[in-house]
This record gives C-alpha cells, sequence and structure tokens, in this order.
C-alpha cells in the first residue's frame, strides 16, 4: 500500500479498497490520478483524523455500514472506467 500526500491538504492513496471505506465514511474525494495506467491514485481532501481513521481500518477496528461502502465501489470504479475511456 502506498498512501502518500499530494500536499498539505490532500491524502492520496493506491489502496482502491481503503478508498472505498473513505468514500463510505464521508471523506470528499478530490480526484483520481491515472498517471500510472497501472495504478490509480484516489486523491482525498485531507482530514485531522485521517490518519488514526485509516490505521483503525487497517487493523479490523473501525466499522462501515456495508450499503454505503458496496455504493462506495461502485461509484469508484465507475469513475475509474468513465474517465478512462474518454
Amino acid at each position: 500500500m502506498k498512501n502518500q500526500p499530494d500536499n498539505s491538504t490532500n491524502f492520496a492513496t493506491s489502496d482502491f479498497y481503503a478508498a472505498a471505506f473513505l468514500v463510505a465514511k464521508g471523506y470528499k474525494l478530490f480526484g483520481i490520478n491515472k498517471a500510472d495506467s497501472r495504478r490509480f491514485r484516489f486523491i482525498f481532501t485531507d482530514e485531522p483524523n485521517r490518519p488514526q481513521l485509516v490505521s483503525a481500518y487497517f487493523a479490523g477496528l473501525v466499522e462501515v455500514n456495508a450499503k454505503a461502502f458496496v455504493t462506495a465501489i461502485k461509484e469508484l470504479k465507475s469513475l475509474m472506467y468513465n474517465d478512462a475511456i474518454d
């Protein structure tokens, strides 16, 4: 997993399911960086509690609404592949 800040107000991750988790938790997706065609980077507006939330996600210590998570997965896939066609 590569989590790297794009700048002081953004957070980027190439982990698809971590990105879906953040979307399901209400984080604003700023964009998708597709410079590397083999690895998309999901860019979010960063929040102060994001590091703890992502750590809790990977440790299995946080819950997310299943419907919101599935909806976020569908939304991200749509954004990834619709933009790739244009």
